[in-house]
């Protein structure tokens, strides 16, 4: 592994300078998550945008995916994902994904 893939490594959740390779591989922090499930991954999608972790344009992890890493049914991971499409953070395409939306992103 190269220096700069060491750097883009590391801990791409506490600061906006620095970004994962591979946006695919952010999940949302389960111990976290406090309240109604899918606010609390909605408002998790929203902070990795803010930190940087996704840019505008860059594909969010599958929806079952997600389900399948954390153990929640599908349908609540629907859910968190509509709620952040709802806030303008993403935009979701049946089949094709969801991506972060120019206007979701500050930066």
């Amino acid at each position: 592994m190269t220096h700069s893939q060491n750097a883009s490594r590391a801990d791409p959740y506490t600061s906006s300078t620095h970004r994962i390779t591979d946006p695919q591989r952010w999940r949302p922090d389960f111990a976290r998550i406090r309240g109604k499930v899918y606010l609390a991954i909605a408002d998790q999608i929203e902070n990795a945008i803010f930190t940087g972790v996704f840019r505008a344009g860059d594909l969010l992890p599958t929806q079952r995916d997600v389900a399948d890493d954390l153990g929640f049914h599908v349908n609540t991971i629907n859910a968190a994902f509509r709620e952040a499409a709802r806030r303008g953070l993403i935009e979701s395409r049946t089949r094709r994904g969801s991506v972060v939306s120019p206007m979701g992103h500050s930066g």
